[in-house]
């Protein structure tokens, strides 16, 4: 178990000396600062560990240790003074587990010292003890000693360590020598405010069980109401409990050892409901009317929490009481500010039900969450109507709303069938409970899973209904030839069987609204045929590239290396010192005594290793045999690829000098000509495709097309590029105010794009470029010049005065009539634009974007509309520009396309496979068809599949495949789906035979993708620590739904295996690997 705040060095703990201090630090400052609110006024503490208790998980000092030290450290007594005197009472190991960092105390750090006692059996500790009173200058009634009370009883009885001091704690407290106060309270205030590591753990603990609920108890509970298998409570909390275990079970790579189980899983239904935390799950079957399910995950001894009530078949009436739970949540969640005190959460409950039902407040639980972290609830922060305790930014709780034992009359019961479990309730509950972190703007809600009304309802039909529905959609349809096109069938009993049912029994409530039958098949046809058509031309096309490729020149040649051309144009090195030669681009190394020259390019890298006493540099160089890295020059690649087989490499060098100074110029040199080297290979790789443009002609003697007051994106340099632009014989110049002139020839312009302002806030001219050309010091392939018709801060100005104001509708008709007339002078100018190219030999047209064919998308982490003209994909008001030309485009791949999302993603694959595909992310679901039928009518071929795919993987797959577009093996007797057939939801051809299975459940598939999920996957790729790397718990494979391949989980067992014969922990200083114990699996909840 690697804890928070520690990492392992062999087989013996390192404490993480910053975080110690940063914590401690912080436990100090809060004690003398709040010392007499929370403190109980006390002049020292006693944060004392007694022996370890499995059957307590979230005992103070238990959290306490884990905060400070990441680790607990067993039978152990620690003094904290007031003037920063840091006492710690224990073993030998604990004592050097300590060590070093009061070797490091911070400059200015309220910690003045950290005394280490060393545990003396011979005298029982006593003259440790008496240490330790004189340090808390105990001896009188007065003065006061903060402990944690709770757990002194079982403190007492031990032996030990611990045991005697807290004895004579006692005796001296009878004796009124001190006074003993609870500290218990300020050990919670000082714990509560989380900083950014333990922020970054709860948010990974949060989507642990986010997912758990999600891949792991919905998928399992659908499974059993679709099939009708009785189930217990118990067994299906044992089943989550599993998977808290061993998040391997579906697909998460978590260590097993950094993940475990809150508390046992609570599974509740058929009327007998309780909201408390220390409800169990019953040896009950499930019954399949109002299920109540709750679970927490602890991922490095982080809690997280999350509930969700699942309705099957729900009366109206249990309809609407939901809904009314879910607006209350986001009442309390409006109230959860820093500042405000957690009785107002409690408040706003209340006076939301006393506004919208007040029968239900009877109903509420008596509180409605609580602060969580290391420990699970912390009593400090319980969300209820008398706590007063301030909430703070940091801070993250468990926000649970529910109704307990709501009255359902036979009135409300009687839409029901009469085979409903819904039927025989006479009173139900309802909970939702979310992990919400308290930040100064809204609080931001960590567990994303859906609580719409419409993604927890479930409908069961009756088996006759069931079969009328499966009858009539065969009648229903349309005929289609066998062959290829028995998908396309398939599909059209599918579109005709949608919104009514997609199970046998079980079908969601909402139904979207699809396409006619007909249609559908009909596009899926001629995707059949196109997909053929397009994988023939696309064999052709790549035939002619690799012939021509063949009879083209040969690939360039390792160009040798040369500095001098004799040694006697060598400088005058010493014979024993490191000398760099700038002009030469050359160091010269001393071996045996003889100065050696080295080209800069050679060198990978230069290090100075610190040691005491002397100076060293290393010197790495390119070498056959090892990854040469992203900034091996090209060059030095062909050189180390050509001499390989047979030639000797240099693969470090290592200097050491008692006088550093010649090596430490060195160094910097060295550093410096490198970076000069890489810089200028990169200006040649900028330039190297830069096709020579041809000079501008302009035109005289005649008045020239132009428009004036524009601005040019991207910029020549960082300001703002205003101007006018002319159209010349040969091309366009555009001239700047700083008399800055950039010029697009006409032969170079692939597409010219004429965008009109409509509900934009600007209009626009577009050039999209055959070949780069050089604006500033970068490439650019897109070039725009345009005008604004308002100004961007008034477009976004809210402040709106009467409809029947005359200034307002005197603004309004003037923007009406500038909108017109720049839209008219664009439009002209691009006419003229056009009579002029045509009438000197070019051809040049102007497109429009179709804006009936537009929809929203997220192709730069922005949501924007992109719109569709007659060549290419674009979206050119927001920058970085999103120009996708058509013909460019191999395929399409719809990812996320589920019956139940509500967005999906499009990636748009690019012929060229050495470049990586274009994506647009989070499209409105309701574009979905009018997307195909445009790539349809396009020619483009789209498939579309349920999950996010890996496509560098498969990009690289598909380049290193000859026969990729074929559809047969290299023995061409084999047959194989032929290019992206492969990506098909569905296959190419079905048969109906092996459909069973996948039609008698709509939930083999359904992985009801929410938008909140998006932003969790930039997150949680974040931060990940170094002990992490191998599980590779990030959004990038696990928030994607992608599975490992079979060598991924081979190497991965590897790992495994290598972890556990190495770890063997330490013996006193605990691992806090829990969730193991027998004894302890159903611990529940305080």
């Amino acid at each position: 178990f690697f804890p928070v705040g520690l990492v392992y060095a062999g087989t013996m703990a390192e404490l993480d000396v910053d975080r110690f201090f940063s914590r401690l630090q912080k436990l100090h400052s809060h004690f003398v600062k709040h010392n007499d609110a929370v403190w109980g006024s006390a002049n020292c503490l006693s944060l004392n560990r007694g022996a370890l208790d499995e059957d307590n998980l979230y005992l103070k000092s238990s959290i306490l240790h884990q905060w400070i030290f990441g680790y607990e450290l067993p039978d152990t007594t620690v003094l904290l003074t007031k003037d920063g005197d840091f006492y710690l009472l224990a073993t030998k190991k604990k004592c050097e587990f300590i060590r070093d960092a009061s070797k490091k105390i911070p400059k200015d750090s309220p910690i003045k010292k950290i005394h280490l006692l060393l545990r003396n059996k011979e005298d029982g500790n006593e003259e440790n003890y008496n240490t330790l009173w004189k340090a808390g200058g105990l001896g009188s009634e007065d003065t006061k000693l903060g402990v944690i009370l709770k757990e002194r009883e079982h403190n007492i009885s031990e032996d030990g360590i611990l045991g005697p001091w807290e004895r004579k704690l006692t005796e001296a407290q009878e004796a009124k020598e001190v006074t003993l106060v609870d500290i218990a309270a300020g050990l919670s205030f000082t714990m509560s405010v989380k900083d950014d590591d333990e922020l970054d753990v709860m948010k990974r603990s949060s989507i642990l069980s986010n997912k758990v609920m999600k891949h792991g108890y919905v998928k399992k509970m659908e499974d059993v109401i679709d099939s009708q298998d009785p189930i217990t409570h118990d067994a299906l909390a044992s089943y989550i409990d599993e998977i808290l275990e061993n998040p391997s079970k579906i697909g998460l790579k978590v260590p097993s050892d950094d993940v475990q189980a809150c508390y046992y899983p609570i599974v509740q239904s058929g009327g007998n409901y309780d909201l408390k935390p220390s409800a169990q799950s019953t040896d009950k079957n499930l019954s399949h009317d109002i299920i109540l399910v709750s679970l927490g995950a602890r991922f490095k001894n982080y809690c997280s929490n999350i509930s969700r009530t699942f309705m099957v078949n729900p009366p109206q009436k249990v309809s609407e009481t939901y809904e009314l739970l879910a607006e209350m949540q986001e009442a309390c969640l409006q109230v959860m500010k820093p500042g405000k005190p957690a009785k107002a959460v409690y408040k706003a409950a209340v006076n939301f039900l006393q506004a919208r039902d007040e029968s239900l407040v009877k109903c509420l639980p008596k509180n409605v969450g609580f602060a969580t972290g290391l420990d699970f609830r912390d009593s400090s922060f319980v969300l209820s109507a008398k706590n007063s305790a301030s909430i703070r930014e940091g801070m993250v709780f468990c926000l649970s709303v529910g109704f307990q034992n709501v009255e359902l009359s036979k009135a409300d019961r009687a839409s029901c069938s009469e085979k409903s479990a819904v039927k025989k309730l006479d009173k139900y509950s309802l909970v939702i409970s979310d992990m919400v972190r308290i930040t100064n703007d809204a609080p931001d809600i960590l567990t994303k899973m859906t609580k719409d009304r419409d993604d927890v309802a479930y409908r069961i039909k009756d088996d006759d209904e069931a079969g009328d529905d499966e009858e009539e959609s065969d009648d229903d349809a349309p005929e289609a030839p066998k062959g290829d096109a028995q998908l396309a069938r398939k599909l059209a009993n599918e579109q005709s069987a949608r919104g009514t049912r997609t199970s046998s029994r079980l079908a969601r409530d909402a139904a979207a609204t699809q396409d006619s039958a007909e249609g559908a098949a009909q596009r899926e046809k001629k995707q059949i045929e196109l997909m053929t058509r397009r994988n023939l031309d696309r064999v052709k096309e790549l035939a002619r590239k690799n012939r021509n490729k063949k009879d083209g020149d040969a690939e360039d040649q390792a160009a040798e290396l040369e500095t001098y051309k004799r040694s006697r144009d060598y400088p005058d090195p010493h014979p024993n010192q490191v000398k760099v030669d700038m002009q030469s681009q050359c160091l010269f190394l001393p071996i045996s005594g003889v100065p050696v020259p080295f080209h800069i390019s050679t060198i990978k890298n230069v290090v100075m290793p610190e040691v005491e006493g002397a100076t060293l540099l290393r010197i790495n160089f390119y070498t056959a045999g090892i990854a040469l890295g992203k900034e091996a020059p090209s060059n030095m690649i062909k050189l180390v690829q050509k001499y390989a087989p047979y030639a000797s490499f240099i693969r470090e060098m290592t200097f050491r000098s008692l006088d550093g100074h010649n090596l430490t110029t060195a160094f910097r040199q060295i550093s410096e000509l490198r970076r000069r080297a890489r810089a200028k290979e990169v200006r040649e790789q900028e330039e190297a495709d830069l096709v020579e443009q041809d000079k501008l002609v302009r035109t005289r003697n005649e008045r020239v097309p132009r428009l004036s007051d524009l601005t040019m994106r991207p910029v020549v340099s960082a300001r703002k590029t205003q101007g006018s632009l002319e159209a010349h014989t040969n091309g366009l110049r555009f001239t700047s105010l700083r008399n800055e002139v950039v010029d697009i020839m006409y032969a170079n312009i692939k597409y010219a794009i004429f965008q009109p302002c409509e509900s934009e806030i600007m209009v626009l001219v577009h050039f999209h470029l055959k070949n780069p050309i050089m604006i500033g010091k970068t490439k650019r392939l897109d070039v725009q010049f345009f005008t604004e018709v308002i100004d961007a801060s008034q477009a976004v100005d809210n402040a709106r005065r009467s409809m029947y104001d005359p200034d307002e509708m005197d603004d309004e008709q003037r923007e009406r009539q500038l909108r017109k007339k720049l839209n008219t002078a664009f439009r002209d100018f691009c006419k003229k634009v056009d009579a002029v190219a045509k009438k000197n030999g070019h051809h040049l047209e102007f497109d429009v974007p179709y804006r009936d064919l537009g929809f929203t998308g997220n192709p730069h982490k922005e949501m924007v509309t992109i719109m569709p003209t007659l060549n290419c994909l674009v979206n050119l008001t927001e920058t970085p520009f999103f120009v996708v030309d058509l013909d460019e485009v191999d395929h399409v791949h719809f990812e996320r396309v589920t019956y139940m999302s509500k967005a999906f993603d499009i990636v748009l694959v690019n012929k060229d496979f050495n470049k990586p595909p274009w994506r647009v992310d989070m499209i409105p679901n309701e574009d979905k068809d009018s997307i195909q039928e445009w790539l349809t009518d396009m020619e483009i071929t789209y498939t579309e599949g349920p999950m996010n795919l890996n496509w560098k993987q498969i990009i690289n797959t598909v380049k290193d495949d000859d026969r990729f577009y074929m559809n047969t093996e290299e023995d061409e007797l084999t047959e194989k789906e032929a290019g992206w057939e492969f990506l098909r939801m569905f296959g190419r051809e079905d048969e109906d035979d092996n459909d069973d299975d996948e039609d008698d459940s709509e939930f083999g598939s359904d992985k009801n993708e929410e938008e909140e999920e998006e932003e969790e996957e930039e997150d949680f790729d974040s931060g990940v620590d170094e002990e992490d790397d191998e599980s590779d718990f990030d959004a990038d494979e696990d928030l994607d739904e992608e599975g490992m391949d079979w060598d991924e989980m081979e190497e991965q067992a590897r790992q495994d295996d290598r972890k556990r014969r190495s770890e063997d922990g330490v013996e006193e200083v605990r691992k806090p690997k829990r969730g193991n114990n027998n004894n302890n699996k159903k611990q529940r909840r305080r």
